[in-house]
């Protein structure tokens, strides 16, 4: 325990060392993004590449700043969820750094893999992530997540399908300094350090470091073949980054390191019950018991588990006012990703009483590189004219390696599957706005992508002396053309309506997942497409307290790419067919007396495939509806927070998230039925407002919810959300 402690308080303890460095001067720092996100005050968001109202940006936005993070606890990318409407993200099946994800009828469920590619784009700092692998990034030195919902076809380049994720860090500057930390201690026996130091070096350069630190000491799932807890995690990030500003010339380099270590995929063992000969319906996950007495969290394995993800990056992001209209911008980022994980998909079995074996037990190793060059020029006229022009450029190249034992089917490890996977991607793209009148705006703009990959595997085709194995060699192109045109009409001060039409592209690509089946391993799939009709209004009352944003949208979708099981141990991602999703997205806030802020987002969405290839298991199983399309998705909560006399502030809040049924996967074996998970917190601040003591606290009528897995399995694999969890803080804070 005391290795542990001495890790979290160096992390506060470099911010501590710092503070006689800073001025501690209650007037210091300018208008900071925070800042403009105070009730009352305008929130800035940078969806369209340009710096913009949210209320008055023709994009369905949602903007989350560092104090709306902190006060609904969302402390990685895998919390997102609960604050945004019809969005899905889930844990997947590899390790808990990597996600799948769902959004408005796009899916991507095989995020362990170097060929899955996202559906939604993932950026720190305008720098695209290309894997899935290391995308439940901590949110540590955050000062603002905007995530973009719809097709980002135009401005936004690879695979933005659904929409994108923007991790926007903060900037230090002489005129924005800041000091922060605090120590958590929770459930699990979990410890939490973070610090940032933002400071102004001289009149035009500013230099920050952060530090987070987390672990999670103790599992949350027995495992009575080892007789003890699994899931333990610890994680680390570090960035630093130095920002110049001249002027003309605004520029920043940033460098972060993360690493994350765990018990690797942890699945719950449980238990549907069998579906009879000449059944209509499907199973649910209601439908699961527990395969020890009335305990969830328990699981079966014998071998060790474990999981890692180290990541390194490095962005240089520039611009230059070449005019008071004209402006060029370069957007440079290189990643470094290795990770690696061993799981049993189904949790093991119980072979003979009191012996344990492996169910299906999967190694994985792979490492990725990625650079990417973007370059703008972007400006606009006294004529009432918008324009943005740029090119971008991707190259990555990736290896992974997997090794299965299978018990079930086979009775010894088979040989490795090699991967190795090369991808150059280039894009053109330019959009402008006209002002048609002083009310009325017309958006017109397009993109050219083209994605060159190449894929070399290997695998075991068979049994022999040696084990026969097969090459696979394949080289594709994927290319596209997305247009976007739209209109946008300032109704009055405070009313703003859009609507637009756009296309939405993900490129074709290989599969992985495959066990002594050449055939999956050399299969491609084709690039998948969406139209997106959407229209939106933004409201907002004269003084701000109250805004109402409402976007409706129709998704008709060609190509669809899914994953689904085609035989024993082996996946592959198909074109199964064509479908369509209908939805509506409410994002209501409001301040209807001092201290006191309400939240409610309604989400609400219809799919429909529409057409199935006849080859596909989507066609073969009889599917009817989309994997991870819930019809509703409510979240709601307040929080309050009142003067104590001169001493300080109370603080106080709740929110909960309803995520209505969804289907697992393509081939809709099973569903997960609509849950609710409550989640509140209560704090204590100095009334300088430096220190702040809290306490947080995650599901909190304990609810148990399997929420992914995989049902076509001799067991199935279920995914489990964790039970109750509390968590005290102590934080200071100078800005």
């Amino acid at each position: 325990m005391n290795l542990r402690v001495a890790k979290s308080v160096l992390a506060c303890a470099l911010v501590s060392a710092s503070t006689l460095a800073i001025a501690q001067d209650d007037a210091a720092g300018g208008v900071t993004a925070d800042d403009e996100t105070a009730a009352g005050n305008v929130i800035l968001v940078t969806a369209q590449r340009r710096e913009e109202s949210l209320q008055e940006t023709p994009v369905a936005v949602s903007a989350l700043t560092a104090d709306k993070l902190e006060q609904l606890a969302i402390t990685e990318v895998g919390d997102l969820g609960r604050a945004v409407p019809n969005l899905q993200v889930l844990p997947v099946t590899a390790n808990p750094s990597a996600l799948q994800i769902g959004l408005r009828g796009g899916a991507e469920q095989a995020g362990g893999l170097i060929v899955s590619e996202p559906v939604v784009g993932i950026y720190v700092d305008d720098v695209y992530r290309a894997r899935l692998q290391g995308a439940n990034a901590q949110l540590g030195d955050i000062e603002r997540v905007e995530v973009l919902r719809g097709p980002q076809g135009t401005l936004y380049g690879r695979n933005n399908f659904s929409g994108a994720f923007k991790l926007i860090t903060k900037t230090p500057s002489p005129s924005n300094e800041w000091i922060n930390a605090s120590l958590s201690y929770g459930t699990f026996d979990t410890i939490i350090a973070q610090s940032s130091i933002g400071q102004g070096l001289s009149d035009t350069l500013g230099a920050s470091v952060s530090v987070l630190y987390r672990d999670q000491g103790d599992g949350w799932i027995y495992n009575r073949a080892q007789d003890r807890d699994v899931g333990q995690e610890e994680n680390l990030v570090v960035r630093g980054k130095l920002a110049l500003d001249t002027g003309p010339l605004r520029a920043a380099l940033s460098v972060s390191y993360g690493k994350d270590t765990n018990d690797g995929y942890i699945s719950a063992a449980g238990s549907f019950p069998r579906v009879p000969t000449g059944r209509s319906d499907f199973v649910s996950a209601d439908e699961a018991t527990p395969r020890f007495g009335n305990d969830p969290y328990v699981t079966e394995f014998p071998q060790d588990s474990f999981g890692y993800t180290e990541t390194t990056a490095i962005s240089l992001n520039a611009e230059y006012d070449v005019s008071d209209s004209v402006t060029l911008r370069s957007i440079t980022g290189y990643v470094d990703l290795n990770d690696g994980w061993r799981w049993d998909l189904v949790g093991g079995f119980e072979a003979s009483p009191g012996v344990y074996s492996p169910g299906f037990d999967r190694t994985s190793i792979a490492n990725a590189n990625q650079f990417t060059q973007e370059l703008q020029a972007l400006g606009s006229t006294d004529g009432g004219l918008e324009w943005i022009l740029g090119a971008f450029y991707f190259r990555e190249s990736a290896d992974q390696s997997l090794t299965d034992n299978i018990p079930i089917f086979f009775l010894f490890n088979l040989d490795p599957t090699t991967l190795d996977i090369k991808t150059d991607s280039w894009a053109i793209f330019g959009q402008a706005t006209y002002e048609l009148t002083d009310t009325l705006a017309l958006t017109a703009g397009a993109r050219y992508t083209e994605d060159d990959k190449s894929f070399d595997a290997e695998i075991q085709s068979g049994f022999g002396m040696p084990n026969p194995r097969t090459a696979v060699a394949l080289d594709r192109k994927f290319s596209a053309f997305t247009p976007k045109i739209g209109l946008e009409a300032k109704l009055s001060d405070n009313a703003f309506a859009y609507a637009s039409i756009s296309k939405g592209f993900k490129a074709g690509g290989f599969n992985g997942l495959s066990v002594l089946n050449p055939l999956v391993l050399s299969s491609v799939y084709d690039e998948q497409t969406v139209w997106a009709y959407e229209g939106g209004l933004k409201l907002q009352s004269s003084d701000r307290r109250l805004t109402a944003n409402t976007s409706v949208y129709y998704n008709d979708i060609s190509g669809l790419q899914q994953t689904a099981l085609v035989g024993p141990g082996s996946f592959a991602q198909q074109n199964v067919g064509s479908a369509s999703v209908f939805g509506v997205e409410i994002e209501f806030a409001a301040e209807p007396i001092d201290g006191l802020n309400l939240f409610a987002n309604i989400g609400y969405q219809d799919d429909d495939i529409k057409s199935l290839d006849p080859s596909s298991q989507a066609f073969v199983a009889g599917a009817k509806n989309l994997p991870l399309v819930s019809d509703w998705t409510l979240q709601g909560g307040f929080s309050y927070e009142t003067p104590l006399g001169n001493t300080g502030y109370l603080s106080f809040g709740a929110d909960a998230r309803y995520v209505g049924d969804y289907w697992v996967e393509v081939t809709n074996s099973y569903f997960v039925d609509g849950y609710t998970r409550v989640n509140g917190f209560v704090s204590l601040e100095t009334s300088d407002r430096r220190w702040k003591l809290s306490l947080q606290g995650q599901n909190l009528t304990d609810e148990v919810n399997y929420v992914s897995g995989a049902a076509g399995l001799p067991f199935p694999s279920l995914t489990i959300l964790r039970p109750r969890t509390l968590q005290v803080s102590i934080g200071y804070s100078f800005d």
